[in-house]
């Protein structure tokens, strides 16, 4: 456990450090007129900068709850089963909260709701013609 606790440290430093540097470059005003153009690449350059901003937040917010785990030694047992996850999957994915029997079993679950649902959605579109 020391060895994913390590790489968990330092994922967290470099999402930080990440974070840091984009607020220091978003900071600096940009004083140049530029066209509609310039402007609608500005604007789609800041929404990327605000989803990546969720998905670096939310691995932290992951990143925090396997520290804690760790240290509850509540750390690398299935969330599903309870059964121990493998030390290679840790080593892979250090946020996994369910063993890969299990994260199968709900993989096929979502993509055959997935499937069901689009059915559905296609015979009401067949359905109204």
């Amino acid at each position: 456990m020391k060895e994913i606790k390590r790489l968990l440290l330092k994922e967290k430093a470099a999402i930080l450090s990440e974070i840091q540097e984009k607020t220091e470059t978003n900071g600096v005003n940009k004083t140049e007129i530029g066209d509609a153009i310039d402007s609608s690449v500005e604007e789609q350059e800041r929404e990327l900068d605000l989803l990546l901003q969720d998905r670096e937040q939310s691995r932290l917010e992951g990143i925090e709850i396997a520290l804690k785990r760790i240290e509850s030694d509540d750390f690398g047992y299935c969330d599903e089963c309870g059964e121990e996850i493998s030390k290679k999957r840790l080593l892979a994915f250090p946020l996994a909260r369910t063993c890969i029997n299990c994260q199968s079993n709900i993989e096929r679950s979502r993509l055959a709701q997935n499937a069901f649902s689009r059915a559905g959605y296609s015979s009401q579109i067949l359905g109204e013609e």
